[in-house]
């Protein structure tokens, strides 16, 4: 693929990551599953924990439906792919040369990937209702 459209890529995937991202806080505050729909929140004066208390079972109960599941998958896709092709540039800058490219670019996809099946993992194991 060319360069310049891994570069557009890695803007998209920015711009989703900061869509996904907003979405997933609104989701651990505004939207969440309590009774009062604030897990938590912080007064102003003393930074101390009011209105909500943060427990795992509510915290959890967000990722039991196959929607919030797939947010974050998409969520973990696009940052896997934006944090280590960041990366990738930057190192490439660092050590130009086609060998050092080459060994940098595998490099990079190998641990993405370790990455990506590890949170994939983690978000299955959080719909089938088993925790981490």
């Amino acid at each position: 693929m060319r360069e310049s459209k891994i570069m557009l890529l890695q803007y998209l995937t920015g711009l989703f990551i900061l869509v996904l991202g907003t979405f997933h806080m609104l989701l651990l505050s505004v939207l969440a599953p309590t009774s009062n729909k604030v897990l938590y929140q912080y007064a102003s004066t003393n930074h101390t924990l009011i209105g909500g208390t943060l427990y795992y079972s509510t915290v959890t109960a967000i990722y039991h439906t196959l929607l919030w599941g797939s947010i974050f998958e998409l969520l973990l896709t696009f940052l896997v792919f934006h944090i280590f092709n960041g990366f990738r540039i930057i190192l490439s800058e660092q050590f130009p040369g086609a060998k050092a490219e080459k060994v940098i670019t595998y490099s990079m996809l190998i641990l993405g990937l370790v990455i990506f099946i590890w949170g994939s993992r983690t978000i299955v194991l959080m719909l089938l209702q088993g925790g981490i």
